[in-house]
């Protein structure tokens, strides 16, 4: 699996953050590993301070676990954790979809856009850079929805790295994948808000990890 390298605009806890996550979805790092601070901060050339942060943002998303006196390791994160995120994350969208149809709100536009920078990353084999996009796919529908308590939960799901972690354990097609949000894309405009739910619901748990099964 390849990744791409961090972009130099990032602030160094982002780099070093984006750099761990590609590391443990590689297989580079396992579940139980230790995480060094010296050690990440020699690699990294830089000082303790970023790589601190960039530990305590992976441990606010449930990547990284941290005990007193024992340091920081991988967390173990397990299908079944990430299917039940896929189970919240279909209803929430299910919900999206059917309103966005309901409201013809002007979407299209921005989900070809998406779809394109997937068929992109899918083709380079790029599952840091698809998942990016792949959440602002899904991410226009749901703020399309003009639900703010909606977004604020969906968003709370912290889908983006998750879906990294369950696409590289699955042996999935990306290029298949970034196709299949097009029957999003036309349900949504064929305006039958049911059509639309139901395609929906079907795509998010066709990816999730029983559904990779």
């Amino acid at each position: 699996m390849s990744v791409a390298v961090p972009p130099s605009q990032l602030s160094l806890a982002e780099q070093i953050k984006t750099h761990l996550v590609a590391q443990i979805t590689s297989g580079a790092l396992a579940p139980g590993d230790r995480l060094v601070e010296l050690k990440i901060a020699a690699e990294m050339q830089t000082s303790q301070a970023p790589v601190r942060e960039a530990l305590r943002e992976l441990e606010a998303i449930g990547v990284v676990e941290t005990r007193r006196n024992r340091g920081s390791r991988v967390r173990v994160i397990s299908d079944a954790e990430l299917q039940e995120m896929y189970e919240v994350r279909a209803q929430l969208e299910v919900f999206a979809a059917r309103r966005v149809t309901e409201t013809k709100a002007p979407l299209k536009q921005e989900l070809m856009q998406c779809i394109q920078k997937m068929r992109k990353a899918a083709r380079a084999q790029d599952f840091l850079e698809y998942a990016k996009h792949n959440f602002m796919f899904h991410r226009h529908i749901v703020t399309a929805s003009g639900n703010s308590v909606l977004l604020e939960v969906w968003e709370n799901l912290n889908i983006p790295l998750r879906s990294v972690f369950n696409l590289s354990r699955a042996d999935r097609d990306l290029v298949l994948l970034a196709e299949s949000h097009l029957a999003i894309v036309d349900a949504i405009a064929a305006g039958d808000p049911e059509l639309a739910a139901r395609v929906t619901h079907a795509h998010v748990i066709d990816n999730s990890p029983q559904g990779n099964g």
